[in-house]
């Protein structure tokens, strides 16, 4: 019997079911076959010698934004390219517009499905009542059944898209008591920010002549991140919904902590962190690391890493934005764009600063950075798991190779990066889409259109 692709004498990395050594066969872009160790290296069209290498779930990245400073088409061309060489596979594209969905939504699909070359699925802003509407008939045309609530734009919507009204809570109320009378499921990513105290920070902070890094980690302080995410959790919960409700980038020790409340009182909100948060700190920030919530300080990166091993976080993230250094870099803290690029990086950095540091194990790194994110975006089980029947999504990982991030090596549209001179360990060598190899040894072997959108809800259901 022969097989399209085998991944041959590997140790294969599951959260569900620990550390095995197999070889994974992918037919049809399935997962076909898991046998003992040597069994189907000869009878694969394309073989994969994973011998003294991990073999874990391909990485589903929730959390980018492709399209943003740049048409999508370019954007989901470079990034998904960089995204191969650390492993990503699949991308969750949060993607926002002042128009009605279903006004401009074919032709952004169109341009994504021509050059993305690993999978994707969209996350859809809502920012109005329009929108609010359209909830249902975006399910059922696109597939699509992921949306953001944004606090950060509450004042600031109707000015940024041109609208009658800002996104108040009203407008909130309303998105979540429709999503919570779907009968498809669906997801709320929500960015909790406090946007009352967020601008009034800023307007002192700026007549008082702040710069530098600290001014920006004190215009996002970390209460106002706590007291929006539990806000929002709580009118989630008001409408039966906070099984459903994903708080992303959480960057603060007291919205972990405020979490953990939560869920020890019941509710099944969802968090997520980004790998800027798990990897730097506020010290040693300056421009590049311009992102909204900020870096803090080593007190909440430690913090983050003890929620995440508990489980209080069950994802991680990178907030992808793949701008250029010349728009990045302003005169001071205030001015440039806000966001930087790090899909790439999402695997290694979690490797190499969480398991190699004894922060979490190897198979909490395959959950978080694969297997929890795609059942929090209903992708599961065709997403995030080696199992038979599930898309053959595969990362090929030596945890013994250690490099130096460069721009050059991320293979990004960016020229920068956040990590430039850093010394990672533990990286890609193979990346495997739908049983294609994608990228081998430091080549990118798919090309663009090779990529689909993951149409939702998927077969066999939420996990």
């Amino acid at each position: 019997m022969s097989h399209d692709l085998v991944v041959a004498n590997g140790t294969v990395v599951s959260p569900e079911q620990g550390r095995f050594e197999a070889d994974v066969a992918a037919d049809d872009g399935r997962i076909s076959r898991i046998a003992a160790p040597g069994t189907l290296a000869g009878a694969g069209e394309t073989v994969v010698d994973a011998t003294d290498r991990h073999v874990l779930p391909g990485v589903v990245d929730p959390h980018v934004h492709h399209g943003l400073f740049r048409p999508l088409a370019e954007e989901a061309d470079t990034e998904s390219r960089s995204g191969l060489v650390g492993g990503v596979t699949t991308t969750g594209n949060i993607f926002r517009r002042g128009e009605p969905y279903t006004e401009i939504m074919d032709d952004h699909v169109a341009a994504a499905e021509a050059n993305y070359r690993h999978d994707y699925f969209f996350t859809l802003g809502l920012l109005y009542d329009r929108h609010v509407a359209e909830i249902p008939e975006v399910v059922e045309r696109y597939g699509i059944t992921s949306f953001k609530w944004y606090g950060n734009y509450k004042l600031q919507a109707a000015e940024r898209f041109d609208l009658e009204r800002n996104l108040l809570d009203d407008v909130a109320d309303r998105f979540l008591r429709r999503l919570a009378a779907q009968d498809a499921p669906t997801t709320l990513a929500y960015h909790a920010e406090n946007a009352e105290i967020t601008e009034r920070l800023t307007r002192e902070l700026q007549a008082a002549g702040a710069d530098g890094y600290e001014a920006i980690v004190e215009k996002f302080p970390g209460y106002a991140e706590a007291q929006a995410a539990v806000a929002g959790a709580n009118l989630a919960r008001q409408h039966g919904y906070d099984d459903d409700f994903y708080v992303v980038h959480v960057s603060s020790r007291r919205t972990a902590e405020d979490l953990a409340d939560l869920q020890s009182l019941g509710y099944g909100v969802t968090a997520e962190t980004c790998t800027h948060y798990l990897a730097l700190t506020s010290e040693e920030c300056d421009q590049r690391m311009r992102i909204n919530p900020p870096v803090r300080s080593a007190a909440d990166r430690d913090a983050l890493w003890r929620h995440l091993r508990v489980g209080t976080i069950d994802c991680v993230g990178t907030d992808h934005i793949a701008n250029r250094r010349e728009e990045k870099v302003g005169e001071d803290i205030w001015d440039g764009l806000w966001g930087s690029p790090s899909s790439a990086t999402l695997l290694p950095l979690v490797l190499s600063e969480g398991v190699h540091e004894d922060r979490i194990s190897l198979e909490r790194a395959a959950a978080v950075t694969s297997t929890n994110n795609a059942k929090a975006y209903d992708l599961y089980p065709r997403k995030g798991t080696i199992r038979v029947g599930s898309d053959a999504d595969l990362v090929v990982v030596d945890l013994a190779e250690t490099r130096t991030v460069t721009p050059e090596l991320l293979r990004s549209h960016a020229d920068y990066t956040m990590y430039d001179g850093r010394t990672v360990t533990g990286w890609p060598t193979q990346t495997v889409v739908r049983g294609a190899l994608a990228y081998d040894s430091g080549e990118v072997l798919a090309a663009p259109g090779d990529g689909t959108h993951v149409d939702r809800p998927v077969a066999g259901g939420p996990g």
